[in-house]
């Protein structure tokens, strides 16, 4: 998906769903900043959800 197009709910949901997998498996890495920026992008898809009627 990329920034600044419209995206399904379906799209956005799995984004969420992909995203929060990869941002566990970089805190089990140990890769604090990289999970903390991935959690950036599934707040942004969120707001983006909840926005949605």
């Amino acid at each position: 998906m990329r920034i600044g197009e419209p995206h399904s709910v379906n799209d956005i949901r799995t984004a969420i769903r992909e995203l929060t997998a990869r941002a566990e498996l970089a805190r089990k890495e140990g890769r604090p900043d990289d999970a903390a920026e991935i959690e950036q992008r599934i707040q942004g898809y969120r707001e983006e959800l909840s926005a949605r009627p």
